[in-house]
């Protein structure tokens, strides 16, 4: 196998393995060998430890030597960082992209919220979906870089996002807020959805810190002295 295949294969199964998370198919707290992974998603060893590494760089699993990797997920601390800069780099982003969106990404914008809201159920179609909206708007903004990082944060929070809907907070709220941010597009008014996609990640931020940590009540004041300062 090349190292261009390995390097495809293990982006996939990072992927998969992530999805399984979501899903409940594999647990927090469990330790799963490279065998054992490989095995489950039919891959050989190599792509799956380079699988493992890109998604212990994530902080969604920690590698244990000669033993595999434990799944951790993010501790409350560490949703407030990704929270935090979710708001710091998207809402400009979407700023920029109403300037530059053509009608055709208005259709792809349009087609995913559509599934979103088909599903409207919080499942992982749904959140699949949500995250393609996300990634559309940030490319279209021009700075792929930004996008493939905020891509990262995403995928990362989205393992604690998929708690909030429904569970948290109904769908039509985030149907709501997602028809808001692309309504402001469709208009390039870039003010407007700068403004709604901050709404939306606060909105998220909110729900993922206050149910982070039982224990840790602090957080909460903690992000919200953040947002004081740092938001308009």
């Amino acid at each position: 196998m090349t190292a261009d295949a390995v390097d495809s294969k293990s982006e996939q199964i990072a992927a998969d393995i992530r999805d399984a998370i979501r899903a409940g198919r594999l647990e927090r707290g469990v330790l799963y060998s490279s065998r054992e992974l490989g095995e489950l998603f039919g891959a050989s060893r190599t792509p799956v430890r380079e699988a493992l590494l890109r998604l212990a760089d994530l902080g969604l699993v920690k590698i244990e030597r000669n033993r595999g990797a434990r799944v951790v997920g993010q501790d409350g601390r560490g949703i407030v960082e990704l929270c935090s800069l979710r708001v710091l780099l998207e809402p400009p982003a979407c700023r920029s992209a109403a300037a530059v969106m053509t009608a055709r990404d208005d259709e792809a914008l349009l087609a995913e919220y559509t599934i979103m809201e088909t599903l409207a159920d919080g499942s992982q179609d749904y959140f699949a979906a949500d995250e393609r909206l996300h990634d559309l708007i940030l490319r279209a903004s021009g700075n792929q870089r930004l996008a493939k990082f905020v891509g990262e944060l995403r995928q990362t929070l989205s393992l604690d996002g998929r708690y909030s809907v429904p569970h948290h907070q109904p769908v039509d709220i985030a149907l709501k807020d997602h028809r808001d941010i692309i309504e402001a597009l469709r208009n390039r008014d870039g003010l407007a959805a700068e403004q709604a996609m901050r709404k939306h990640l606060v909105r998220s931020g909110d729900l993922l810190v206050s149910h982070s940590s039982d224990e840790n009540r602090s957080l909460v004041a903690e992000w919200r002295r953040w947002l004081a300062i740092a938001t308009p």
